[in-house]
């Protein structure tokens, strides 16, 4: 479910998106972690991506003591 609908994430845009929902996710908004969570069943990708963007904010929190 790319910023397009249901197209494979191919551009830029889609990644600028994902790590939008991550944060607001991230922060307790539920209506975005729904997107996401039905984003991230149906596009590898954007998993792969969702992790990577994990992986640097915990690596970001771990830097911040």
């Amino acid at each position: 479910m790319s910023a397009a609908g249901a197209e494979p994430a191919t551009s830029r845009d889609w990644k600028d998106e994902l790590v939008e929902l991550h944060v607001l996710a991230a922060n307790g908004d539920t209506a975005a972690a729904s997107r996401a969570e039905e984003w991230l069943a149906s596009d590898p990708e954007a998993r792969k991506a969702w992790a990577e963007v994990e992986a640097t904010c915990d690596r970001i929190r771990g830097s911040e003591g």
